[in-house]
């Protein structure tokens, strides 16, 4: 259930899922690729029913000059450039009129992209799938795919919003590799993994790739779905090691400045009434600072695991699959942010741990 901190404890509920379509946000640094990339989707034959929601920056869209309408894609250029609170409302207007229009025998689409400035924070975007109640019903948030210039990563690294971007991507996709040396795209890629251990890091060939190889990045991330389990990506954890056998929980904390990282693991099940009070606690502590956080939650008295999907002030708790018999039960939250404290976030997760009998 969304939740806003407003200073007042709310319940840890159960949603349930249902059929709806998939969104995919496209963010990144100014000069990433984003219009070339959606260039290409919206131009080649791929077989895919495509609306696109562009926001533009400036009073005259210069990314809508180069643009190019295939005869199955619509694209909506949102009115304000800058990404802030007010987006809620005017990104869900677009998707409702998308729906509507569908319904009533226009265009129908099978995906919805949607492009950011690259000089805004993504997180208003993905809260309008967390807040907005009519925009679950036909929507869900597929994934946030970030593009990343490997040529000018870290001069452009200086920026809040960029590194925002980063944090809240569930893949990254490094654009211009064939411009820097082996050893100069090791170190980006090296403080991206800093910086968002969970997130896929993919190269991406903007020129030459086939339309298939990059719809195959674009699309299917998953990463908010009921059944989303982010184990496998969790063991590959620069510095992470996963252990069996004994009960136990540790965080496992990543700095690159003032943005942290941190990965929480138990398998002790966790009390939900104490989880949703450190998670009111957590969003009043840090704010806006924290950026992101996500995961699975073995919860005690609850058949399936538990899927965690916060931004900032809204979280969002789902029931996932079932655990299997041959499963071993564990909780994995990573949390991004800044200047967040890894042993704050331990010490208030470890009190929602229900005592071995």
């Amino acid at each position: 259930m969304p939740r806003a901190c407003n200073g007042e404890r709310s319940k840890v509920k159960i949603m349930v899922a249902h059929i709806t379509t998939p969104v995919t946000v496209i963010t990144g640094f100014l000069g990433s690729g984003k219009t070339t990339l959606l260039n290409r989707v919206l131009r080649e034959l791929h077989g895919e029913r495509l609306a696109v929601i562009e926001n533009e920056f400036g009073a005259v869209g210069v990314d809508a000059e180069f643009l190019v309408t295939g005869g199955n894609e619509t694209i909506i250029q949102l009115a304000n450039g800058c990404l802030c609170c007010t987006v809620r409302g005017d990104l869900a207007k677009s998707l409702q009129t998308l729906s509507t229009s569908a319904e009533a025998g226009g265009f129908v689409f099978d995906r919805v992209l949607i492009e950011t400035t690259g000089i805004a924070d993504p997180g208003p975007v993905i809260q309008t799938f967390l807040a907005e109640t009519a925009i679950l019903t036909k929507f869900h948030l597929d994934g946030v795919i970030a593009l990343v210039d490997s040529v000018h990563f870290f001069s452009q690294l200086d920026r809040v919003e960029n590194k925002a971007q980063i944090a809240y991507a569930d893949r990254l996709l490094l654009t211009k590799c064939d411009l820097v040396t082996s050893t100069q795209l090791e170190a980006v890629e090296s403080r991206l993994v800093d910086m968002n251990p969970r997130a896929e890091l993919l190269p991406l060939d903007l020129h030459h790739a086939p339309i298939a190889d990059v719809l195959k990045l674009l699309f299917d991330a998953s990463a908010y779905s009921f059944d989303y389990v982010p184990l496998m990506e969790l063991k590959q954890l620069h510095g992470y090691r996963m252990t069996s056998g004994n009960r136990y929980s540790h965080v496992v904390p990543h700095h690159t400045g003032d943005v942290v990282s941190c990965v929480f693991e138990s398998d002790r099940p966790l009390d939900l009434e104490r989880l949703n009070q450190f998670f009111d606690v957590a969003q009043r502590h840090y704010g806006p600072r924290l950026w992101r956080y996500k995961g699975i939650v073995f919860a005690e008295h609850q058949r399936p695991r538990l899927v965690v999907q916060g931004v900032q002030s809204l979280l969002q708790i789902t029931g996932g699959t079932i655990w299997r018999a041959y499963e071993p039960r564990r909780t994995l939250l990573v949390f991004i942010g800044q200047e967040i404290e890894p042993d704050w976030i331990e010490q208030g997760l470890r009190l929602c741990e229900v005592a071995s009998v």
